[in-house]
């Protein structure tokens, strides 16, 4: 509402030369779109369906994603030999910055993208891709009132029996939808010296956990072999964020779940299974732990832990932490996670304004409001009052979200203010967690160092420093591995094969992730390039959106692509997660059922016409002159 009163206010103000400006642009727009959609369009010869009629799109993937790049071409040759010579499909990259651009004003008529779950719960997968207005959802265009109904009851079931069925309903019917094709679950592997023990595959992080590694006694093989080193390289650059209540990306989470602990965290392997780590248990209606009606939650917190400072953790550093996150409620953060369930009307308070810094500093969530659903009840326990019963609660605590920072530190470098929120922010020194390392050095897009954390309650790690290091070079990697000079690597998935017989190189396949990549299907297309012709509503047809699917080649995208580093998922919630279902159907790749659907889709004769077919790039190159 705020930028929409900016905007407004600035157009008051323009002068007559800035208002005929834009009226020459406005022209030229519709000058170009006119002669476009004179030229644009496909000959129509009558026909009164898409397949005999045929249609020109453009598919676009992120320059450098090969998986994706494939994922166009596979499609562009499936659909092409439908209808050769009707149907046309042009395959384009672009830079990521341009990609998210081109997907938020509505000029892809299909997006290839991944998604990887915040927390391990169904409602993290059909919320944002099939509630109306929805991350995903709105993206593309697709509301459903049934589906919304079914997916707000499903969030706040507390009857795990009731809820899984819940699921398989929603599934069924998202099956039917056809919104989106998924194309691939990914699997985790592991690249790293065979000297190396204890990894373990969660499927909510590819990224490693170092305190479970270890290193054995002595390697011959490689010189100046270190049992108490290891060291990882990565392409993955900076942290966008020192600060748990911020940080929202990979490259910060790796950091985060090695420094900070949270309430809760994923027990080894498993990512439905969860295990105290700040506190002493897992909360449930059995233990007394979440009150009969789903709404209070109350922790038992570990007693004689301390932050990395020395100082002791309390139940007031929880309090705190929640306070804060929520104070801060920065727009790039997850603190939507939390602020959803624990704050009435919360999304209503806005976020972001806090971090415009100076004397306009304010909360966005008021204290009071905050201190009513978050409260240590003594020394050793806190208990949160939800809005809502929401099973997931548990799984959202186990997130960078719930990590507990150290109030006084916190307090003596600003506290819940702007030079506060800078300095945890961007300086890496304050990283101050109860975890198993603490960070001891960091230079940017070159290296991290952790170091053990003495102090950590669960006995200090068995590798005392961890380098992880930027290599943006995969082969380069790849030597470094061989040589000994790195103890594991990122390896991408093409180049597998590279490693998997070299000597004392082990690759370990494990189980899939909840890492899925997918198709949406845009049915409210906002613009056309110059090389897609068909109506806006084009996938409003459930019939094209069916011809899709099923002109989409699994099996080689997963063996040829991925390298068989990956299964084909039935559905949005993936294979592992708590309310999957294997009785969930899955799209075939059948060139003669998308015929038989295209065939279906019926040519709208008010509407096929008037796709609006405009070339941006001709039009900024007009005004520019």
């Amino acid at each position: 509402m705020e930028k929409r009163a900016g905007i407004a206010n600035a157009a008051g103000a323009m002068s007559i030369k800035a208002i005929a400006i834009i009226v020459a642009a406005i022209v030229i727009i519709a000058a170009v779109a006119g002669i476009l959609l004179l030229g644009g369009g496909s000959s129509d010869d009558g026909a009164d369906n898409w397949l005999d009629k045929g249609f020109k799109m453009e598919l676009y993937y992120n320059a450098g994603n090969d998986a994706r790049k494939t994922s166009c071409e596979i499609l562009k040759t499936n659909l092409e030999s439908l209808n050769p010579g009707k149907i046309e499909i042009t395959v384009t990259p672009l830079e990521w910055s341009a990609y998210l651009q081109y997907r938020e004003e509505g000029r892809m008529p299909a997006m290839f993208l991944g998604w990887a779950p915040d927390y391990a719960d169904p409602d993290d997968y059909v919320q944002p891709f099939y509630l109306s207005g929805g991350t995903y959802a709105s993206m593309i265009g697709y509301e459903n009132t049934t589906l919304d109904r079914m997916i707000g009851e499903a969030a706040a079931e507390i009857d795990e029996e009731t809820r899984a069925q819940m699921y398989l309903e929603i599934s069924q019917d998202m099956y039917e939808e056809c919104v989106y094709i998924w194309t691939g679950q990914a699997t985790n592997f592991f690249a790293g010296r065979d000297t190396i023990n204890g990894y373990y595959f969660n499927p909510m992080y590819s990224n490693l956990y170092y305190y479970a590694l270890s290193k054995d006694a002595q390697d011959e093989r490689v010189s100046g072999y270190d049992p108490d080193l290891f060291v990882y390289e990565s392409i993955k650059g900076n942290p966008e964020s020192f600060d748990p209540a911020v940080g929202y990306e990979t490259v910060g989470g790796e950091l985060f779940q090695n420094i900070y602990e949270s309430l809760l965290f994923y027990d080894r392997e498993s990512a439905t299974a969860l295990k105290g780590q700040l506190a002493t248990e897992v909360p449930t209606v059995e233990n007394g732990g979440i009150s009969a009606d789903g709404m209070n939650y109350t922790f038992n917190l570990r007693p004689n832990v301390k932050f990395s400072n020395g100082n002791d953790f309390t139940a007031e550093d929880v309090v705190y932490s929640f306070q804060r996150s929520l104070a801060l409620n920065d727009p790039h953060s997850a603190t939507w996670m939390i602020g959803q369930v624990l704050i009435p009307d919360y999304y209503e308070y806005g976020a972001g304004g806090n971090a415009t810094g100076g004397s306009g500093w304010d909360w966005a969530v008021p204290q009071d409001v905050i201190a009513e659903h978050i409260w240590a009840i003594n020394d050793t326990a806190v208990r949160f009052n939800l809005t809502q019963p929401y099973p997931a609660f548990n799984s959202v605590l186990a997130y960078n979200i719930g990590n507990i920072v150290d109030k006084d530190y916190v307090e003596s470098i600003g506290g819940i203010s702007y030079a506060g929120y800078e300095a945890m922010d961007k300086d890496w020194h304050h990283m101050m967690g109860t975890g198993p390392y603490k960070i001891d050095d960091f230079r940017s897009q070159e290296v991290t160092r952790l170091v053990a954390n003495p102090t950590y309650w669960d006995g200090e790690a068995a590798i005392g420093t961890v380098l992880i290091k930027q290599v943006s070079d995969a082969n380069t990697r790849i030597l470094h591995l061989k040589s000994g000079e790195a103890d594991a690597v990122f390896v991408p998935r093409q180049q597998k094969l590279t490693v998997e017989d070299a000597e004392g190189i082990a690759v370990v396949q494990g189980k899939p992730t909840f890492n899925v990549e997918f198709l949406g299907l845009n049915q409210d297309l906002k613009v056309n390039s110059t090389k897609t012709n068909v109506p806006a509503d084009f996938f409003a047809d459930r019939n094209v959106r069916l011809a899709f699917a099923y002109a989409f080649d699994y099996t080689t995208y997963i063996n040829k692509t991925l390298m068989g580093t990956a299964i084909q998922p039935n559905g949005a919630i993936p294979m592992g997660m708590f309310g999957y279902s294997e009785d969930v159907p899955m799209y075939e790749y059948n060139l003669d059922k998308a015929k038989e659907y295209l065939k279906a889709a019926k040519v709208d004769k008010s509407t096929s016409d008037e796709a609006p077919l405009v070339d941006f790039s001709a039009v900024v190159n007009r005004s520019e002159a």
